[in-house]
């Protein structure tokens, strides 16, 4: 029987009502200072005071150009409410003071889209006592988004209408257009942080694709900063849509197209134990996937970028899909295994251009093993484990950050898949990441990043291309297919301070990237050699100071045989390339069946 979401949003958060932390829960859970007890060795928390700024703080920008504007930006902003924030830290009137959940609860309020900057800090009173101040400040929340690419003519492939911080209680709401080749999305997004006023973050997606409908549900709730001790997650998935293969050359490209169905469902439950800083992380949950299709009559061809008027696909290209239309349908029950090992640090200036951000420095590991059960309703369930592994590590010797995060998966196959045994749908990523700040140029930041993505022995629909905005930037999202990539970026990130910094943000942008892709056992893939780019673009961040940022970027191919001369101009919203942006492989995304893992449990917003 299919899992209903919004039966399932109901019991998950009536679950949640007794597992809800804020102040005195926190430190509870956290396995600290009963705030009952009659002392605290440091002194209680005896106020707490929110100084919760809007958009623009006018005192500070009294005499600076451009008034009108604050005030306009500020009278048609939702300013987040201080009940809010006030039951979103860690601490709370009767409290021990804590220095360290004080931090914590900062860290929490920027990890909000909402809120742009924010500090949490005490000051001891006369009698050993603190009074707990919360200084924040917001983030423009309406967001209004026209996206799209310049080659071989203009196409629009993003719109979106979305306000992330509604009645100022951070309730989501919005409209959205989406067009990725073959894919296309239409729909609407509802979500909150506060499901029954508890720390559940609950959303739910749901519209049309270009051959069915969509609708993505999940209930959230995460470990509460460093301290918390337990998290759970529902998720559910049902999405109606084509699986793009594309092929030919660069000059000619084609795609087979084939429609499916993705359903998935997940219900995991998590715990840890340690201080913050070492904390090992336990977990055990249900998993299902499934892919349905039909035959390979149902495939369909596109030749050039004309999605709109796909044919029937002729059978000898059809049939160089089956390889990879083995796998179906699998249940697995899943245990988790994490250790994290992680400290804060704020840094300027990296992915975004005034925003602070929080670097997480140390190391995080995590495992999955997840062994099926039960019978596949297709007839096609194997006997297998699937096991996930990622490794995250990062570090700051200034002036320099370095990231490393390397994940593999697979599945080791015992019966019931004919032919098949052995590891089969490997996938694995590899991430090298660093920012060099020099002092004597305190404008730039130079960034370097080294990515690699592969599959092996791949039983489902996978597939990956050179170009696109997180490969070869200069080359179009279909260019050179394949299976394995690596692809080297360099950036000069410059901040320009100008024209007129207090309103917003203005840089630019000097980047090259070199990459290449290896073909795959389909005969649809290509083994370009090395490919690469050369481009420039600008990056603006409204208001001045936040941590997001808007992307032009313009490339041209250099060094290639074919297609010289070709520029390829996106605008996208947010930095696509640095940490901040994610270190996972959209593409790996698409063909991952099962996102399960120990590292899944980060308080971030739900359904990003």
């Amino acid at each position: 029987m299919k899992p209903n979401p919004l039966v399932l949003v109901c019991l998950f958060g009536i679950a949640a009502t007794g597992v809800g932390a804020t102040g005195v829960g926190a430190q509870e859970e956290a396995g600290g200072v009963d705030p009952a007890a009659d002392t605290c060795s440091d002194g209680k928390v005896t106020r707490v005071f929110v100084d919760n700024r809007s958009i623009f703080d006018l005192d500070e920008l009294a005499g600076a150009p451009f008034q009108w504007a604050y005030r306009l930006a500020n009278r048609l902003h939702f300013r987040t409410r201080q009940s809010f924030l006030r039951r979103e830290i860690l601490l709370a009137p009767g409290d021990c003071w804590d220095p360290f959940l004080a931090d914590d609860s900062a860290r929490l309020l920027r990890r909000l889209d909402f809120i742009a900057r924010s500090d949490v800090y005490g000051v001891q009173q006369p009698d050993g006592d603190w009074h707990v101040i919360v200084d924040t400040q917001d983030e423009w929340t309406t967001v209004v988004e026209v996206g799209g690419e310049l080659n071989e003519g203009a196409r629009l492939n993003r719109v979106q209408l979305r306000e992330e911080n509604f009645l100022g209680r951070g309730f989501i709401a919005g409209f959205f257009f989406r067009e990725q080749d073959a894919q296309r999305r239409l729909g609407g997004e509802l979500g909150t942080p506060r499901l029954f006023n508890t720390r559940m973050d609950a959303g739910i997606r749901a519209g049309e694709t270009r051959v069915g409908s969509f609708v993505e549900e999940e209930v959230f709730y995460p470990f509460v900063g460093e301290v918390g001790r337990f998290a759970a997650r529902q998720r559910f998935v049902e999405v109606d849509d084509y699986f793009t293969w594309s092929y030919g050359t660069p000059e000619a490209p084609a795609h087979l197209l084939l429609p499916l169905t993705r359903e998935s469902f997940e219900a995991t439950l998590a715990a840890r134990v340690g201080r913050p800083g070492n904390l090992t992380v336990f977990g055990i949950g249900v998993s299902r996937d499934r892919l349905r299709f039909g035959g390979l009559d149902e495939a369909e061809q596109v030749l050039g970028n004309a999605f709109g008027d796909p044919r029937p696909a002729p059978p000898e290209l059809a049939d160089l899909l089956a390889p990879q239309l083995r796998y179906r349908a699998g249940t697995r029950v899943n245990l988790l295994l994490g250790q994290r090992n992680i400290r804060f640090e704020q840094a300027v200036g990296l992915d975004a251009m005034k925003g602070v951000q929080d670097l997480e420095l140390g190391s995080e590991l995590a495992l999955t093993v997840g062994r099926s059960v039960g019978a596949s309703t297709s007839g096609n369930a194997p006997n297998d484990l699937y096991a996930r592994f990622r490794l995250y590590a990062a570090s700051a010797p200034a002036p320099f950050v370095l990231i490393a995060n390397v994940a593999f998966e697979g599945r080791q196959i015992f019966s019931g898949a004919g032919d098949l045994d052995g590891w089969r749908d490997v996938l694995g990523e590899l991430d090298l990441l660093a920012y060099w700040q020099p002092p004597e140029a305190p404008r730039h930041t130079f960034f370097a990043r080294v990515a690699g993505a592969g599959g092996w022995n791949v039983d489902h629909p996978f597939q990956l291309t050179l170009g696109g905005v997180a490969g070869v930037r200069g080359l179009r999202d279909e260019d050179f297919p394949g299976s394995r990539r690596l692809v080297v970026s360099v950036e000069d990130r410059i901040y320009l301070g100008w024209p007129f910094p207090e309103l917003f943000d203005l840089g630019a942008t000097l980047f090259a990237d070199v990459g290449r892709m290896w073909s795959d056992d389909l005969g649809l893939g290509i083994d370009s050699g090395w490919r690469g780019t050369a481009g420039a673009g600008l990056r603006f961040g409204f208001p001045a100071g936040t941590r997001g940022v808007v992307r032009v970027d313009a490339g041209v191919p250099f060094g290639a045989e074919q297609g010289l001369g070709n520029m390829v101009l996106r605008v996208s919203f947010r930095d696509l390339l640095g940490f901040t942006a994610g270190l996972e492989d959209q593409q790996m995304a698409r063909s991952r069946r099962t996102n399960v893992g120990p590292d899944r449990f980060s308080p971030v917003r739900v359904i990003n």
